[in-house]
């Protein structure tokens, strides 16, 4: 999987110690002012204007607390519903969005497609973040998206980004390629090895996950009208869209 291990003490007496305490009410419970050493052990997508927030199943599984990270907010979230098979959960959460995204309406045609795809942790520290139009290619024959990407742990659940701002995607699984006969690694291991960038990074198609929302009633948009212009950089987009997600 390609998020980050889950804290080793809850996170609420963790930020206790820092001197920060939760407000009184627990499905509202909020905090101001996250310290530097806390970081999100995976990413997800506002999906509507209600806070619902998309992200990797197995990020949020077996939580005994699930915590949303937006910029210097924390909220305690709660699993809303969840798909085993396509490694999905939406989180509901008191957040407000200044933006949610917007779903890609039409498939592309076959053949590789540059996109944007990092996770939450590393967005919020990019220096070209500004500037960066793209950072990924798929990989043509998939039935789910297969990207070349150099995404680091704690991405699953970021937004894979299409050239015009839309979602495509999102991310679950990377996959390192270091000569074994699998030609898979943990992704611990290969972070801990140093593995280049030659790597494969397995997001559910927005199709599949437009399916799985429809299920279950939850609402999105989708267009095909571009959100961006075609050199408009997507990282700060992305950047916008993602939220960090805490196990606690």
């Amino acid at each position: 999987m390609f998020g980050m291990p889950p804290l080793h003490r809850p996170v609420a007496a963790w930020l206790a110690a820092c001197g920060l305490l939760l407000s009184s009410g627990a499905a509202q419970a909020q905090l101001i002012g996250v310290p530097r050493g806390l970081s999100a052990h995976a990413s997800g997508v506002f999906l509507n204007a209600d806070g619902d927030v998309l992200t990797a199943r197995h990020a949020v599984q077996g939580c005994g607390t699930v915590y949303a990270v937006k910029d210097a907010t924390v909220v305690l979230a709660t699993v809303r519903v969840e798909d085993e098979s396509l490694d999905l959960a939406v989180l509901g959460t008191p957040l407000k969005p200044y933006l949610s995204a917007t779903f890609q309406k039409t498939p592309n045609a076959s053949g590789a497609v540059p996109v944007f795809a990092e996770g939450y942790n590393v967005l919020q520290r990019m220096p070209n973040r500004a500037s960066t139009v793209f950072n990924g290619m798929t990989v043509p024959g998939q039935s789910e998206i297969s990207l070349l990407s150099p995404a680091q742990p704690g991405a699953s659940g970021g937004p894979v980004l299409g050239g015009a701002g839309l979602l495509m995607g999102v991310i679950v699984e990377r996959v390192a390629l270091d000569g074994n006969p699998s030609h898979r690694v943990a992704l611990s291991r290969a972070r801990a090895a140093g593995t280049s960038s030659a790597s494969r990074v397995k997001a559910v198609s927005g199709e599949s996950i437009k399916s799985f929302l429809r299920a279950h009633a939850v609402p999105f948009d989708e267009s095909d009208v571009p959100q961006l212009g075609p050199l408009q950089a997507q990282a700060p987009r992305a950047t916008t869209l993602s939220v960090g997600v805490i196990c606690g």
